[in-house]
This record gives structure tokens, C-alpha cells and sequence, in this order.
């Protein structure tokens, strides 16, 4: 490895360390918890969990859409021998505002700053593959994702002729105590280089993602406050009783509840950037701009529509390419 290389080297294993460090061991701000889109209610003499599929919908769309792996680079593949590694810094706007954010999480803000490091590797012909992983900052969650890109047509780089590649990814997410939610993502990516210089070359590019997240919840308890298996040190289980609407109550009532899939939430992402190298040194500037959901699922023969809103993803990327 040439010697300015590993001079750099150091800079980036910092930014991986912050980024791969165990989060804290309180709760943060975005630690979601879904209890509350569940609640015990009476209806004709029973206690019932009533959901809030819509609320969960929504919220998930707008989660998936934060944590699913953003490409923030252009159309053209590494090459045979080319290697990258990046870390890039995103800020993510989200309906903090409405209630599936302010029921569930520790105060989320309008913007919600995420850290996302990936690697990359070139294979031939015009073939890369990568993965890496995606954190929100004040939150456990983490989404751990993979990534492949064919460059159906690249190269032409003295000529007025775009590169155009394929993009397809993949993620998972982990730390959301109550989520199990995957992201798939085919996209396409539109491209030109400019090359200034012998070590200075711009690349502008823009492209199109659509966004598909699969999500469902973990077993969720609308009653928290219940312990139905009371101990030696904790007889009292009058927190289990409900009142019903006759007076009467229902002791120890069902009060565990699932989210169900209600079918797979699709978000378009259309994004623009450009990327900047410098001798090995890779810089990329990238803008998405998520139009609010509009899919709808359905959950026991009812129809549950995502309601999320207009999301906006900035990101400023820092990396090396070889």
C-alpha cells in the first residue's frame, strides 16, 4: 500500500469505531416502544385490545425509510481490483409531530441525524458487491444491509454518454425491541464522469429507488403494569383487573397483541449527488426526497393505510477508494 494511503488510514478506523460502538445502555430518544398503539378498552361487558394498525404502519414506513442503506454513489462500477470504504454522515427528517412518533419514542426531534459505513468491492465485468451497516444515533438500532450493482453501461467518459447501473439492496433490522422489519431495494442509477486532472475527477448522478419494507411487531403487552404471575414479594395483581362499562371488572383480561404484516409498504426514493475524488480520498454529497406514503395493507379484512409523511435524507459521505 502506498505510504499517503496509510496515513490515512488511522482517520478512517476513528469514524468506524464511533460508528460500530455498543450504544449506551439507557433508552434514547428513538428507542420505539409500541405499547402505547395498543390499549385495553370495554366493549359490551369485555376487555378488548384495541390497535392502532394505521399508527404502525406509518411509523414503520418512515423508520424503514430512515434505516434502509442509501447508495450515495454514482453509476460506475470499481473495476476488477477497485476496493472502497466510507462513512456517511445522513440527516433524516421524519413526521416527528404526529402521534406514531410522539407515543412511541423518548421525544423524537424533526430530524434525526444517522451514521451508515459500508465497503465495497469491484468484480468483473462492471459487477460490485458490499455491505455495511446503518445506526441511529440515540437509539440501539442498528440496520445490518447488503448490496449488489451491475454497470449495464460505463466507460464512455470522453463522450457525452451517461453510465447507467442497477442497484439492488438489502437490510435488517436490529436493537428495535419491538420491530422485525426487513428493507428490499431495487433502484437505477444515472451517471457522468469529469475528469480533472490525473487525480481529481467529479462525478454528478442521479437516480431512483423504490423502497419496499416489510414489518411486523414482536409480542406487545397493552397492560405493562400487569404481573400475572405474582410472587411471594408481589401478591397484588389488582393492577390485572380491568372495569368494564356494568361496573363489574375482568381480572387477568388478554393483553398480549401482534401487529401483523399488512402487506409490504412501498416508498420512492429519487435522489441526486455527486461524488469527488482526490488522489484515493472519496467525497460524496447525496439528497433524497421521499413523497409521504400512500400504500395500503390489510389486517383482518380491514384496509390500513400508511399515512406517513414527506421524508428528507441529506448525507455527507468520507471515504477511501483503492
Amino acid at each position: 500500500m502506498h505510504r499517503r494511503f496509510v496515513h490515512l488510514l488511522p482517520a478512517v478506523a476513528i469514524v468506524a469505531g464511533l460508528a460500530l460502538s455498543p450504544a449506551l445502555a439507557h433508552a434514547g430518544r428513538y428507542d420505539l416502544d409500541l405499547t402505547p398503539l395498543g390499549t385495553l378498552e370495554a366493549q359490551g361487558g369485555n376487555a378488548v385490545i384495541v390497535q392502532d394498525n394505521a399508527a404502525f404502519r406509518s411509523l414503520s414506513s418512515e423508520l424503514g425509510t430512515l434505516m434502509a442503506p442509501k447508495p450515495v454513489d454514482p453509476a460506475d462500477s470499481l473495476g476488477l481490483s477497485g476496493f472502497a470504504v466510507s462513512a456517511d454522515l445522513s440527516i433524516n427528517t421524519l413526521s416527528s409531530s404526529q402521534n406514531y412518533w410522539q407515543a412511541t419514542s423518548g421525544g423524537a426531534s424533526g430530524a434525526a441525524p444517522s451514521l451508515q459505513v459500508i465497503g465495497r468491492k469491484g468484480l468483473w465485468p462492471g459487477i460490485e458487491v458490499g455491505g455495511g451497516a446503518t445506526h441511529l444515533f440515540d437509539s440501539r438500532m442498528w440496520a445490518l444491509a447488503g448490496y449488489g450493482k451491475v454497470a449495464i453501461h460505463e466507460g464512455f467518459h470522453h463522450l457525452p454518454i451517461p453510465s447507467i447501473a442497477l442497484r439492488f439492496s438489502v437490510s435488517r433490522l436490529l436493537g428495535a425491541k419491538d420491530f422485525n422489519m426487513t428493507t428490499l431495494a431495487p433502484a437505477i442509477t444515472v451517471s457522468h464522469l469529469f475528469g480533472l486532472g490525473k487525480t481529481f475527477s467529479l462525478t454528478p448522478y442521479v437516480g431512483y429507488e423504490a423502497l419496499v419494507i416489510l414489518s411486523r411487531s414482536q409480542v406487545i403487552n397493552a397492560n405493562p403494569s400487569c404481573d400475572p404471575f405474582p410472587d411471594a414479594y408481589n401478591e397484588d395483581s389488582s393492577a390485572c383487573d380491568f372495569p368494564v362499562g356494568d361496573g363489574n371488572t375482568v381480572n387477568q383480561p388478554a393483553s398480549e397483541f401482534v401487529f401483523d404484516d399488512a402487506g409490504a409498504i412501498v416508498r420512492h426514493r429519487p435522489h441526486l449527488g455527486a461524488r469527488i475524488i482526490f488522489s484515493v480520498i472519496r467525497i460524496g454529497l447525496d439528497a433524497m426526497f421521499v413523497p409521504g406514503g400512500k400504500s395500503e395493507g390489510t389486517v383482518d379484512g380491514q384496509t390500513v393505510v400508511d399515512g406517513s409523511g414527506l421524508q428528507q435524507q441529506y448525507t455527507v459521505s468520507l471515504g477511501l477508494d483503492f
